[in-house]
């Protein structure tokens, strides 16, 4: 295996190199083929976008995905030789741009496939354009900080320090500073990268001030962002000193006042068990995880003289970390969520209006009702089902399903 790797880094010819990248794009086109085909098979056999979108999204999450990932590992391998003209942050910054290079080759195209059988199923008028524009935004919101972090990082470990819990301490400091500052300035952008602007309906606005009041917290601002050509239902908060509540455009034209009430009192219930902050101390430690293991695969090495196989090493390192931020993270996204709709009806959402707000974002965004219960833990959010049978269970209200 080491020679293998080896060969790839560092013995392969560059024909071959560019041969194998190329293989490897179009394997994640054909793939996105397959599910094209197997959507449309979903689509003409139920003629229901919802079966279509939610088989769409299986594909995407436990197939297309992982496969992205397997090839960008694989890709980074082939091109890692080109990075060593470079000084240390030279070598970040050309595998950073070399990751974001590759992910949009793959993704742009992947969405040329897809994109007329996605906008025929929902009805989606979204150009090809903002299309781009959305996933080049996505890729640089991550690929940049982590970059960051990484070149931090690479500077960090040419600092002399005897102690190792210091220098442990320092290696975890980094990441998790860095998280938190970007946690605490992203926010303020929101509204350019959304393209969102001060929520207009002066009526509303007050409603939700109202909510707000009653939960015993200060207003956040609140603004309108444009969703109706990809027919995006939804709400969000974000904003650990000053929250901001954005609702897409697509979601004010189609539900009521007490729908949109209901969905906001959702996301007020985010703030007040303060939610977002306790999101981002679960990946802190999830980090100081990572830092715990590494030291005690130090500690290992040096104390019996024996080297770890870096295979070994890595499955001991990232196993936990991966199962902790995989199934643990996203437990505790939907256990969030569950209170967020308990704080919902405490504050005086009528459980009648709560189901109703949930069934029409899930109208709207062409969302089944019902996950198996594997899927179910894979995702952030409870399904609609789930989410209505604990409304239920909370208030005791039983919900008359129209036929």
């Amino acid at each position: 295996m080491d020679k293998l790797v080896s060969l790839i880094i560092s013995g392969l010819p560059n024909g071959v190199r560019l041969s194998l990248v190329l293989f490897l794009i179009i394997i994640n086109y054909g793939a996105e083929f397959l599910v094209k085909r197997a959507v449309l098979k979903v689509y003409h056999k139920t003629n229901s976008p919802e079966e279509a979108v939610n088989k769409l999204r299986i594909y995407n999450q436990y197939f297309l995905v992982v496969l992205q990932i397997i090839t960008i590992v694989a890709m980074e391998f082939l091109v890692v030789k080109y990075s060593t003209r470079y000084g240390k942050a030279g070598r970040i910054v050309f595998m950073t741009v070399a990751s974001f290079v590759f992910l949009m080759v793959i993704n742009i195209g992947q969405l040329l496939i897809i994109n007329k059988t996605y906008q025929r199923i929902r009805g989606t008028t979204q150009s090809l354009f903002n299309q781009v524009r959305d996933l080049a935004l996505t890729f640089l919101l991550f690929l940049g900080p982590a970059g960051l972090i990484g070149t931090m990082m690479l500077f960090a470990d040419e600092i002399k320090v005897e102690s190792d819990v210091v220098a442990g301490m320092l290696t975890a400091a980094i990441p998790i500073g860095m998280m938190f500052l970007f946690n605490l300035i992203l926010p303020f952008f929101y509204p350019k990268i959304l393209k969102a602007s001060a929520l207009e309906d002066a009526g509303l606005r007050e409603r939700l001030n109202q909510l707000f009041a009653k939960a015993g917290i200060k207003p956040a601002q609140f603004y309108q962002w444009p969703t109706k050509e990809k027919k995006v239902a939804n709400a969000l908060v974000v904003g650990l000193v000053k929250p901001k509540v954005f609702i897409g455009d697509y979601y004010l034209e189609n539900a009521e006042p007490g729908e949109i009430e209901a969905t906001i009192a959702h996301e007020i219930g985010h703030l007040k068990h303060k939610h977002l902050f306790k999101r981002l101390l679960y990946l802190v430690g999830g980090i100081a995880e990572v830092v715990l293991v590494g030291s005690l695969l130090d500690w290992y090495e040096k104390a019996t003289g024996k080297e770890i196989n870096i295979y070994l090493g890595l499955a001991i390192l990232l196993g936990p970390f991966l199962l902790y931020i995989s199934l643990g993270l996203l437990q505790y996204y939907r256990s969030q969520e569950k209170k967020a709709d308990e704080f919902a009806l405490e504050i005086g959402i009528k459980p009648e209006v709560m189901i109703n707000a949930l069934l029409k974002l899930g109208r709207l965004n062409h969302m089944v009702t019902k996950l198996k219960k594997l899927d179910e833990r894979f995702q952030t959010h409870p399904s609609m089902a789930r989410r209505i049978e604990q409304i239920e269970k909370i208030s005791g209200y039983k919900y008359e399903f129209k036929q």
